[in-house]
């Protein structure tokens, strides 16, 4: 059972998929998301660039090391993950998503069995042929 997917939140977005950068990234969402539910921890660590960033839901900013470390834990680990995209766009090579994300935390997640809305926003940037995310924020809304 898939317990991972996106969708486009409007034409906006599906035009925005035209570009070969923004399906490529896309992809590479697709591949992470699945990894953060079947806790596949090398497939989530290879997707994050070494200088990534990230505000994360917990209201600190982490690092790339703290990211992975975190994920090697379970406390970015996954039953559900959903995401709605509102904007795909490019700045520069790099791409940039924003939109609405329903997670279920999977244990040791404080929020473990709940089901939390957060607003997101990441910037992935090229290495090669792969994707690596390089800045993330996400806040809990409800």
């Amino acid at each position: 059972m898939q317990n991972s997917r996106w969708k486009a939140a409007g034409p906006e977005v599906h035009e925005a998929l035209r570009d070969a950068k923004i399906a490529a990234v896309m992809h590479a969402v697709e591949k992470v998301d699945a990894a953060l539910i079947a806790d596949e921890y090398a497939v989530f660590a290879a997707a994050l660039a070494p200088e990534l960033v990230v505000n994360n839901p917990g209201n600190i900013v982490a690092a790339s090391a703290v990211v992975r470390q975190l994920n090697a834990d379970g406390k970015i680990a996954y039953s559900q993950y959903e995401r709605v995209i509102e904007h795909a766009g490019l700045r520069g090579e790099m791409v940039l998503l924003m939109g609405e994300e329903t997670v279920v935390p999977k244990p040791p997640n404080p929020l473990a069995g709940q089901t939390v809305h957060r607003r997101f926003t990441e910037l992935w940037r090229p290495e090669g042929e792969t994707w690596l995310l390089t800045a993330r924020q996400a806040t809990v809304v409800r």
